[in-house]
């Protein structure tokens, strides 16, 4: 456990760092652009609409998992603001559960985990998946992720988001003394692991 959390800990902070140091400087209007629904490249609304929707996956997941020493529900309120910058601090904090009682309310509980809200949850993902995918410009995100900090981080934050709910999956599989290899379905974005939580339903 010391090996796990210390790598996550410095896989943290080299994180941080690549953002601040790192990443290019110039911000070039995407962000504004994004919000005001001026017009954006399809792709880079697909990565942004995706960055919206993988904090509630993770609340989806994790707030139901919330029987550990150390709570989750400030990491996955921080995740909508902050992705994956808010959620790797807990995987290095926690252990792998206890005996407590889980502290999220049942009703929460299912309703996030509720059938409906994973299906639409699953095919918003689809058709924004599609939609970027068909009508977006490779070329248009290369620049964009080249020149643009917001960009730049953000397309980082989405791989190391889809990182985590691989890890997370394990991390779950682990916690109820399963081994297996459920947890590369996490590797499909979002859809990954609304699917694995349909089953862990049924």
């Amino acid at each position: 456990m010391k090996r796990r959390r210390s790598l996550f800990f410095i896989l943290w902070l080299l994180f941080i760092l690549y953002a601040v140091f790192t990443a290019p400087d110039g911000n070039e209007g995407y962000l504004t652009q994004l919000i005001q629904m001026n017009d954006p490249d399809p792709m880079l609304l697909m990565v942004f609409s995706f960055l919206g929707i993988y904090p509630l996956a993770f609340a989806a997941f994790l707030l139901g998992e919330d029987d550990d020493r150390v709570p989750v529900w400030p990491f996955v309120i921080g995740s909508f603001m902050l992705g994956a910058f808010a959620l790797m601090p807990y995987f290095f904090l926690a252990g792998n559960g206890s005996d407590r009682k889980v502290r999220t309310p049942g009703w929460i509980i299912r309703v996030l985990r509720s059938k409906v809200l994973l299906l639409i949850m699953s095919l918003g993902t689809a058709a924004l998946f599609l939609y970027g995918m068909t009508a977006g410009r490779p070329d248009e995100y290369e620049y964009a992720f080249r020149v643009s900090q917001f960009v730049h981080v953000m397309t980082i934050d989405f791989f190391v988001l889809t990182a985590l709910s691989v890890y997370a999956i394990y991390w779950r599989e682990r916690k109820y003394g399963r081994e297996n290899q459920k947890h590369w379905i996490g590797c499909l974005p979002i859809i990954g692991m609304l699917a694995y939580l349909v089953r862990a339903r049924s």
